[in-house]
């Protein structure tokens, strides 16, 4: 819990969470350690317990908490053995990470699987490897309270680059239409539209010359 608290204030957090769900796996988890006490953290307990939950409830990813070091090993260890039974008999196909993403082959199926190369996913979950300008603006977009990195990606896939999104707005006829182009962007597994309030928040942000007002 210390970890996640820290993790929240310097904005690991988020990107950590983009960064899994960019990796290429489908069903990423969470591991939170409850270990140490919550009363002398710099959040409030409810914040972190707010933050687990949107974690699993709206980014989608299955969060597991320990109570301890000695728990979180003994959860790794038989997860190691979960997985080394579910593949042993299995033939194993490499794939890329675009292929992965068209196909989703995540179970195994009859007696092979197709699954990400160590390198690829280890290229995809990399914390310091050299940014895109997409990864950029994903990183950009998240600093806007409400955009979540599942909002930042549902983005990313209709506008790549900031510039891009920029050419969108230009290509807008009125300031309303600016500040609705983004609402019905589907996000999430739910395919919920991004909303009135974050399209005008981004129109505003990134069509207004100067400072906000």
């Amino acid at each position: 819990m210390p970890d996640l608290c820290s993790s929240i204030i310097d904005g690991r957090f988020r990107e950590q969470k983009f960064r899994l769900r960019q990796c290429g796996l489908s069903h990423p988890i969470y591991l939170v350690e409850d270990s140490g006490s919550g009363q002398h953290l710099s959040l409030p307990e409810k914040t972190l317990q707010q933050a687990i939950t949107n974690t699993q409830v709206v980014d989608g990813f299955f969060v597991k908490r320990t109570r301890d070091i000695r728990e979180s090993a003994a959860y790794l260890t038989i997860m190691t053995r979960h997985l080394t039974k579910l593949y042993k008999d299995k033939t194993l196909q490499s794939c890329t990470k675009e292929e992965l993403e068209r196909e989703r082959p995540l179970q195994p199926r009859n007696d092979s699987c197709m699954l990400l190369t160590f390198a690829e996913f280890n290229e995809g979950a990399m914390k310091n490897k050299p940014q895109t300008v997409s990864e950029v603006f994903a990183r950009q977009l998240m600093q806007i309270s409400g955009i979540s990195g599942e909002k930042a990606a549902a983005i990313l896939e209709r506008y790549k680059t900031p510039a891009s999104l920029l050419a969108a707005y230009a290509a807008c006829k009125t300031t309303l239409e600016k500040e609705q182009l983004l609402s019905s962007i589907k996000c999430g597994k739910l395919q919920r539209n991004l909303g009135p309030a974050l399209s005008k928040t981004l129109a505003q942000l990134y069509c207004t010359p100067g400072p906000l007002p």
